[in-house]
């Protein structure tokens, strides 16, 4: 009982590590986000039943996409109102490609983990206020006038100190991969 708890929680930690790719393939693929949010849970669900029941799964990430990718087809199948009906070869087709292109995706996976982590590092050791003009800016997508407004600077001040520190973390990044 306990390996399978183990097993589950493996699993579960994995999905969600992944769950942003899956999104993305579902997503790009459906167009309507609460069909897309019903497969990936459905893809959960069928994922730890299959844990449950003990199945090893070399390639759980690509496993996850070809369930989305058959309840996607049944999701199309359903549809009976829609405007463009589409031979089912040309939709197989379509999600060949599609798979294919985010399995290419997902072996580089490691290479932008790295590089994210070393970003992480490199905002991590900028001054307190380089980060607060980064946060305002990009994570909360202020305009530059009100990042400005807030860090009581002008305009140009601003973009030029924005200039500085996006130069800065690009070479710090580089210099953190080049030593892996």
């Amino acid at each position: 009982m306990f390996l399978k708890s183990e097993a589950i929680q493996h699993a579960a930690a994995e999905f969600i590590r992944e769950r942003h790719r899956l999104s993305a393939f579902v997503g790009g693929l459906l167009r309507d986000a609460h069909a897309a949010e019903d497969v990936i849970q459905e893809v959960w669900v069928r994922l730890a039943a299959e844990v449950e029941r003990g199945t090893q799964l070399n390639n759980q990430a690509g496993w996850c996409r070809g369930v989305a990718r058959n309840l996607i087809r049944q999701h199309w199948d359903r549809q009976q109102s829609a405007k463009v009906v589409a031979d089912s070869a040309v939709l197989e087709c379509f999600l060949d490609r599609v798979e294919m292109a985010f399995t290419e995706v997902t072996e580089d996976a490691a290479a932008w983990a790295t590089r994210q982590q070393a970003l992480d590092e490199c905002v991590a050791a900028l001054p307190d206020r380089s980060r607060q003009m980064l946060t305002l800016r990009y994570e909360s997508r202020a305009p530059m006038d009100e990042v400005a407004r807030a860090m009581g600077q002008t305009f140009e001040s601003v973009t030029k100190a924005l200039y500085r520190v996006r130069r800065m973390l690009l070479e710090c990044v580089e210099r953190k991969l080049s030593r892996i």
